[in-house]
C-alpha cells in the first residue's frame, strides 16, 4: 500500500455489488442504505484493501497512548519556557539597566541589515570610562559595579527614544545614534560625554565624576557589527591622542 496517496474508505457490508455492478436489494426489494452515513460501532471498514475495526482493546490501547502524550507535552512546554527565560537572561547584563553584549549585537546587526530603509545612515559611539580601573583599585569590585550602574543610568536619562544602548563589557559602552550624519552624531556623543563628566556619583562623591573618550563612526551598508565597533574604538583611541 503506498501511503504517500489517500485511499478510498467503504463499508464492506453495505456496499456490496452484484457481477453486474448493480447494487444487491434485500428479499423485500429494498436496497441497503446507510441511516445519514452513520455507521455502528461494529461495522468493518476496508482501507487500501485491509479490514479493520476498533475493538474495545485498540481503543484501550489508543486511550493508554493519550495518557502518556499529555505529560510529554507539559514537560515539552516547561521545557520551551525554560529556553526562552534564558535567552531572556542571556540577552540581560548582569547588574546593569542595559542590554548586554550579545543583546546589543543583535541589536546593531538588525539596524545594519536595514540601512537600506533608512534616509541617513545611523552612527555608532564607544564611550569608554577612563577612571574606572582607579575606581576599582581604590574601592574595590563592588564600588565599580555601582559606578558602572551610575554611568548606565545617567545616560538612560538622556537618551531619545530611536537611541539604544549597551553594554559591551567591564568599562565599555556603545550607542547606536539615528543622527542625520556622523557629524551630528559626534555633537550628539559629546553631549552625553559631557553631561556623564558633569554628574558623579551621588553615593560615592569623593570618587569624581566620570572621566569619558568617545569613538564614532557612521554605520556602512554591508558592515559587520564586529567590524563597526572595531572601527568606533579605533576612532576612539585616534582621538585620545
Amino acid at each position: 500500500m503506498d501511503v504517500s496517496r489517500a485511499q478510498a474508505v467503504s463499508t464492506v457490508a453495505n456496499n456490496a455489488k452484484g457481477k453486474d455492478g448493480r447494487e444487491h436489494a434485500d428479499k423485500d426489494g429494498s436496497k441497503d442504505q446507510d441511516d445519514d452515513n452513520a455507521h455502528g460501532a461494529d461495522d468493518a471498514f476496508e482501507i487500501g484493501g485491509l479490514a479493520g475495526e476498533i475493538t474495545p482493546a485498540v481503543q484501550q490501547l489508543l486511550d493508554r497512548l493519550g495518557a502518556e502524550v499529555e505529560p510529554l507535552r507539559a514537560q515539552l512546554k516547561l521545557a520551551r519556557e525554560r529556553e526562552d527565560k534564558l535567552r531572556q537572561d542571556l540577552a540581560k547584563h548582569a547588574f546593569l539597566p542595559v542590554p548586554g553584549r550579545r543583546e546589543f549585537f543583535r541589536e546593531l546587526n538588525h539596524v545594519l541589515n536595514h540601512l537600506n530603509d533608512l534616509n541617513v545612515l545611523p552612527s555608532l559611539a564607544v564611550l569608554h570610562i577612563v577612571n574606572a580601573n582607579r575606581v576599582r583599585k581604590s574601592e574595590g569590585r563592588d564600588t565599580l559595579d555601582r559606578y558602572l550602574a551610575h554611568v548606565a543610568a545617567t545616560i538612560n536619562q538622556l537618551l531619545d527614544t530611536t537611541e539604544v544602548l549597551g553594554n559591551l563589557g567591564g568599562d565599555d559602552f556603545a550607542l547606536i545614534l539615528l543622527a542625520d550624519g556622523e557629524l551630528v552624531a559626534r555633537e550628539r556623543a559629546a553631549q552625553i560625554a559631557k553631561r556623564l563628566e558633569e554628574t558623579p556619583m551621588p553615593s560615592h562623591p569623593h570618587l569624581g565624576p566620570p572621566k569619558v573618550m568617545v569613538g564614532v563612526v557612521e554605520l556602512q551598508r554591508g558592515a559587520s557589527a564586529e567590524s563597526v565597533i572595531a572601527s568606533a574604538d579605533s576612532d576612539l583611541l585616534t582621538s585620545s591622542e
